[in-house]
C-alpha cells in the first residue's frame, strides 16, 4: 500500500446517500442455521438455497443497498446505486417506495457498484437489471464464475468492470473506488469501498460490510487521498458486532474510532446494535434513524433514512 503521493480525485460539492435498505436479514439465527445445516461458513453460498435460487426462508431476506446522488461543483448530479440487495420480492418494494426503479428506467443512475459477492448485497441483482440491462457493474476482484452467471442471466447488456485490488479507480471527479482483498466466510473474496472527497470538508467513506477493518479503510484514506487526513463521515455497515458479541479487542476498536473525529457516523447493517451503544458511551456521534420500512431499531440510520453531506 503506498502512501506517497496522495491521489488527487477532485472534490465533491455535496453528497447525499439514501439507504435503500440496510436489513440484510430479519432473524440472524435463521440464517446462521441455514448455513450451519448446509455444510458451515467455508461453503460455496451459491449451495444454499435461498431467494433467488431456492425458497428456503423467503420471507427472511431483504437486503442491502444505498442510492449515492453526487453533486459536482459545477452543479452537476451524478447517480452511483451502491449494492443491490437479496430478495428480489423485498428489493421490488424498497426500489419501488424510494422511487429507485424509476431513476433506473430514466438513464438518472450510471453504475451499480457491488461492495461483495454475499448474498444479501448481490443476489437482489435482477431487480435492478430489469429496469435498466444495459447499466455499468464494479465487481470487485475475487468474483466467483456463478456470480458473472448470474448478472448474465437477469439480463445484462451493459459492461462489467473488475476492480483490482489495491488500485483507486476514480469513478467520476470526486469520488474513488477501491477494492480491498479479503477472504471472508462462504468463499466470498474482495470487498469495494468507495471514499468521497467533499470540498472543504474531508472524506466520507462508504462501505457495504466492510469485512476489511474499518481502521484499516479509514487509515487507507489518510495514506491515499488528498483530503483523506480529515474523516468528514462515514456509511454503512462497519461489521464490528454482526452477532452482538463483545471483547476487549472491541473495545479498542470503538475506541480509536472516537479518536478520528469524525463528524457523522451513519453505521447500519452489520455494525451490531452492541457496536452502536458503545460508540455512543465513548461520545462518538452516530446519526440515529426512524426504525422504518423494515429497519427495527433507530439507533442507526436505516431503510428510507438519507445522510446529507456537504
Amino acid at each position: 500500500m503506498s502512501t506517497s503521493p496522495l491521489l488527487d480525485i477532485g472534490v465533491l460539492q455535496r453528497l447525499k446517500i439514501r439507504c435503500i435498505s440496510e436489513t440484510g436479514w430479519f432473524d440472524t439465527a435463521t440464517v446462521f442455521d441455514d448455513i450451519k445445516m448446509a455444510g458451515g461458513a467455508e461453503i460455496d453460498q451459491y449451495t444454499i438455497p435461498w431467494p433467488p435460487f431456492g425458497a428456503l426462508h423467503p420471507d427472511n431476506a431483504a437486503g442491502f443497498s444505498a442510492l449515492l446522488e453526487a453533486e459536482a461543483t459545477d452543479g452537476t448530479m451524478r447517480r452511483v446505486l451502491f449494492d443491490t440487495g437479496w430478495n428480489p420480492a423485498w428489493m421490488d418494494r424498497r426500489f419501488a417506495e424510494e422511487g429507485i426503479d424509476q431513476l433506473l428506467q430514466q438513464g438518472q443512475i450510471e453504475a451499480l457498484v457491488i461492495s461483495h459477492e454475499h448474498f444479501d448485497h448481490f443476489w437482489g441483482i435482477g431487480s435492478t437489471l430489469k429496469h435498466c440491462p444495459g447499466l455499468t457493474i464494479y465487481v470487485p476482484e475475487g468474483f466467483h464464475p456463478a456470480g458473472f452467471d448470474l448478472i448474465r442471466q437477469q439480463g445484462h447488456t451493459g459492461k462489467v468492470v473488475t476492480t483490482p485490488g489495491d488500485q483507486p479507480l476514480v469513478l467520476f471527479p470526486g469520488l474513488a473506488l477501491v477494492n480491498f482483498p479479503m477472504h471472508t466466510l462462504l468463499k466470498v473474496d474482495g470487498e469495494n469501498v468507495l471514499y468521497a472527497h467533499l470540498k472543504d470538508r474531508g472524506m466520507a467513506m462508504v462501505t457495504g460490510c466492510g469485512h476489511g477493518g474499518v481502521l484499516n479503510l479509514l487509515n487507507y484514506a489518510r495514506q491515499t487521498f488528498i483530503g483523506g487526513e480529515h474523516i468528514h463521515a462515514i456509511y454503512g455497515g462497519l461489521h464490528i458486532s454482526p452477532l452482538e458479541d463483545w471483547d476487549e479487542a472491541r473495545d479498542l476498536v470503538v475506541n480509536a474510532l472516537r479518536d478520528y473525529g469524525i463528524e457523522k457516523v451513519a453505521c447500519n447493517h452489520c455494525t451490531g446494535r452492541t457496536a452502536v451503544e458503545k460508540m455512543l458511551e465513548v461520545g462518538i456521534p452516530v446519526m440515529r434513524g426512524t426504525a422504518r420500512n423494515g429497519s427495527q431499531t433507530p439507533l442507526f440510520v436505516g431503510n428510507g433514512d438519507v445522510l446529507a453531506l456537504g
